[in-house]
């Protein structure tokens, strides 16, 4: 970092992003994209060409960052992590930030045949994801700002400017503990001038509504996460989970007027690869979005596709995140 750098980031508590900014940062328009449940893809050559394909269209895209809503793996076995590794490495090449966040399936708490691998225990193994951060070290991730716990990427946050305003993104763990989310608390209070984006695994349900129970064996519900983190902070923006195998989508007004648009992609696909491409606006605060397939060079026709419009996005320098109890 040059001297002039650090000084300005060390001057202001409230910058979000002390890495370079993205190259099209000034750009009023770039583009999010969003890995659904990956798990079905653990072997074959699906995942890696999908990626290849935003590698290849990243110009075009205008591309930021690429987000995973967890279940990048279906068991806790070294062969899948090793294919997932080796997948993702096309996002390395290319130098494209992206961020990942734990599913069930990440973890010692399911083995290969879907059910608990510590019948009595499952909780301490959900929170066993030794594999997970050996093949995902905190090294791999180009933004990332911080962690939870030293060396672990289960609870982290990433940071990075596009469309002239500062983003974050906030990585939860499933069905998380009352100290994760505390901890994120203070990431996002400490970051006024960034607009966040919180990628957990599980949060809507399949009919849209937000998830009131912890999943028999995870800590809290995703209802405690929206009392205690999405709802009083005015610069929470995006949410975007997996878990269900369905898509959806929701809207919450947070306790200082602010929307939070809301977003689950989890299709569990055996077939095909599809990736939600979102398409952010920030000078005419929109969002237009859609679920493509690259294996098909087409759409998901689904529902999925929307248009959100009206959107006031966090501007650099303007806000300030105090919870509203």
């Amino acid at each position: 970092m040059k001297p002039a750098r650090l000084i300005l980031a060390l001057a202001s508590l409230w910058i979000c992003t002390l890495g370079l900014p993205h190259a099209a940062g000034a750009e009023d328009t770039f583009t999010l994209a969003v890995l659904p449940d990956v798990q079905q893809e653990t072997a074959g050559p699906r995942l890696q060409n999908r990626l290849q394909w935003l590698a290849d269209h990243r110009a075009e895209l205008n591309l930021a960052m690429v987000l995973q809503c967890g279940d990048l793996m279906n068991f806790n076995a070294d062969p899948q992590y090793a294919h997932q590794s080796e997948a993702l490495k096309v996002l390395d090449n290319a130098g494209i930030p992206y961020a990942t966040t734990i599913g069930n399936h990440d973890t010692a708490a399911v083995k290969v045949d879907g059910g608990s691998a510590a019948p009595g225990n499952v909780n301490a193994n959900l929170r066993n994801t030794a594999k997970y951060n050996a093949y995902f070290p905190v090294a791999r991730y180009k933004r990332l700002a911080g962690t939870y716990e030293p060396g672990k990427i289960d609870n982290s946050y990433h940071t990075f400017t596009a469309g002239g305003l500062n983003w974050l993104v906030l990585i939860l763990e499933l069905w998380p503990r009352t100290g994760a989310v505390d901890w994120a608390k203070t990431v996002v209070a400490a970051h006024p001038d960034c607009n966040v984006i919180l990628l957990t695994h599980a949060y809507l349900n399949k009919d849209g509504t937000i998830q009131k129970d912890n999943g028999g064996y995870g800590d809290n519900s995703p209802q405690f996460l929206f009392d205690q983190l999405v709802k009083p902070y005015p610069n929470v923006r995006l949410l975007f989970c997996g878990h269900v195998g369905t898509q959806g989508y929701r809207e919450n007004k947070g306790a200082q007027g602010n929307t939070v648009y809301q977003f689950l992609q989890c299709y569990h696909d055996n077939k095909d690869n599809p990736v939600r491409l979102l398409e952010i606006d920030t000078k005419n605060g929109t969002i237009k979005t859609h679920v493509f397939y690259p294996s098909l060079n087409a759409d998901k026709q689904d529902g999925s596709a929307r248009t959100v419009t009206g959107i006031q996005w966090i501007q650099p320098a303007t806000a300030t995140a105090r919870p509203t109890r």
